[in-house]
């Protein structure tokens, strides 16, 4: 089930929000979204490739030329998306800019405050 619109925008207001105000933690979580989407595009191109080299190798052998295109447009679409997740996360590693006047700075400072008195006590 996926979420809503507005589901979302809490979801990545949360996220800028973490990011900002704890880089380190933020990416040790794996990033934001562009991420995941980068990776998921990445494993479906290699995916790809190696099903387009398998049926390229199988038309050589059984001399099907059929197969072979068909192994072509494989790896080709295999590079497509090993292209589309490299375009997908260009800021890898650097945390969104935000204001610091978002309707979340009264949590985040909460859970901050938290944070500090576990480590006081501990």
């Amino acid at each position: 089930m996926g979420l809503t619109d507005r589901e979302q925008q809490l979801l990545e207001q949360m996220e800028r929000a973490l990011a900002s105000e704890d880089p380190r933690f933020a990416s040790a979580l794996g990033g934001p979204m562009t991420n995941r989407i980068a990776t998921k595009s990445i494993g479906i191109a290699v995916i790809g490739v190696v099903i387009g080299i398998a049926s390229l190798l199988a038309a050589v052998t059984l001399s099907i030329p059929v197969l072979g295109v068909l192994g072509f447009l494989a790896i080709v679409a295999g590079f497509y998306f090993a292209n589309l997740g490299a375009k997908s996360s260009p800021n890898t590693g650097k945390p969104a800019k935000t204001n610091k006047s978002s309707t979340s700075g009264g949590f985040m400072q909460g859970l901050e405050e938290r944070w500090d008195r576990r480590q006081d006590n501990g």
